[in-house]
């Protein structure tokens, strides 16, 4: 099992350069206090534009340690200063989630995320279907990853994340799904246990 914290920002108009070079220092600064730093952008589907500073913990102890230790980082509150003084996005987080099934070997270029509602009795049920789609994404090269809220505004979203090694790759592997039976079924087994809601493709920065 692994955790991630994630802040979701949105430039204001004019300020994406600005803003971009502010997450990417704050990811720097955030990986040498402990954290496997990320930064995404949201290239397609729901939040297109916004980007997502990621930070993968081991276990909320580390995560806990590490949010103290980069929070008392002069170079961590001098990148604070500079928003409070000059907002250039609008942020939403950080929101605290857990991985309950397949954490990431490492920082994927391209990942989609597919967001579902499902109430927490569904958890288990989704579960019994993920080894028979890892099973189909191995053969494909596609890491995937089940996630759930733990302190978010919405405690009834299931995120299932599939990572790709490229945008190439992602468009190959998705050809391959769309016409395979197998997976095409294993879809319609999870829209009986869930209700999708949304879906993004997200770029390492």
């Amino acid at each position: 099992m692994s955790y991630v914290s994630i802040r979701e920002v949105t430039p204001r108009t004019g300020k994406e350069d600005v803003l971009k070079e502010r997450m990417k220092s704050l990811s720097g600064i955030m990986g040498q206090h402990g954290a496997k730093s990320a930064l995404y952008k949201v290239v397609a589907g729901e939040g297109a534009g916004r980007y997502d500073l990621q930070n993968w913990y081991r276990n909320l102890e580390d995560g806990a340690k590490s949010f103290q230790s980069y929070g008392a980082d002069e170079a961590y509150k001098k990148v604070m200063q500079m928003r409070a003084g000059d907002p250039a996005g609008d942020i939403v987080g950080p929101w605290i989630g857990r991985m309950v099934f397949g954490a990431p070997k490492g920082n994927k270029p391209v990942i989609v995320h597919r967001d579902y509602f499902a109430p927490r009795n569904a958890v288990a049920m989704a579960l019994d279907l993920a080894p028979e789609l890892q099973e189909l994404m191995d053969q494909l090269d596609v890491e995937i990853g089940i996630g759930v809220p733990m302190m978010k505004d919405d405690h009834e979203m299931l995120r299932v994340v599939y990572r790709f090694n490229s945008m190439v790759h992602w468009g190959s592997s998705v050809d391959k799904m769309v016409i395979d039976e197998r997976f095409l079924k294993l879809v319609n087994k999870a829209h009986e246990v869930a209700t999708l809601k949304c879906s993004r493709m997200l770029v390492l920065q």
